[in-house]
C-alpha cells in the first residue's frame, strides 16, 4: 500500500510538502460574504484547500427537546436543542458552487464532508 496519495495533481506523502486544509465549517453565521472572507482569509493564511460540510439539520438530527438534544458543557449553545444550533449552522448547499468558484479562482481546492447520502449528487454515488 502506498503512504501517499494525489489530491487535484497535488502528491501528499512524507517527502511531500505540507498539506494544509482550512474548516469553513460554521464560522460563516449563515452569511455569504462571510463565507468567502473566510475563504480569503483562508488563503492568505497558507491554506491549500477548504473544506465545507454537507447536511440540513433535517440529515443529521431531529427537533426534540428531550434531555440528549439539548446542548449543555459551558457553550455559547447552552440550552439550546441540537436541532436550532444544525439551522443555524449549517452552510445552504447553494453557496457550495459558489464557494467552489471563489476557492477555483484563488488557485485553492475546495470539498466537502458530506453527512448523509442526500449530500452527494446521484452521479457520484
Amino acid at each position: 500500500m502506498s503512504a501517499e496519495i494525489e489530491i487535484a495533481g497535488r502528491r501528499i506523502g512524507a517527502e511531500a510538502p505540507v498539506y494544509c486544509i482550512a474548516e469553513v465549517s460554521a464560522n460563516h453565521n449563515q452569511n455569504f460574504e462571510t463565507a468567502v472572507s473566510i475563504v480569503r482569509a483562508a488563503k492568505d493564511a497558507g491554506a491549500d484547500a477548504v473544506k465545507l460540510q454537507t447536511y440540513t439539520p433535517d440529515t443529521i438530527t431531529i427537533q426534540s427537546n428531550r434531555e440528549c438534544f439539548q446542548v449543555g458543557g459551558g457553550t455559547l449553545w447552552d440550552g439550546r436543542n441540537l436541532y436550532d444550533l444544525y439551522k443555524e449552522a449549517y452552510t445552504p448547499w447553494e453557496w457550495q458552487p459558489k464557494l467552489k468558484r471563489v476557492a477555483d479562482e484563488l488557485g485553492m481546492h475546495c470539498f466537502s464532508s458530506a453527512f448523509d447520502h442526500s449530500a452527494v449528487p446521484p452521479a457520484s454515488r
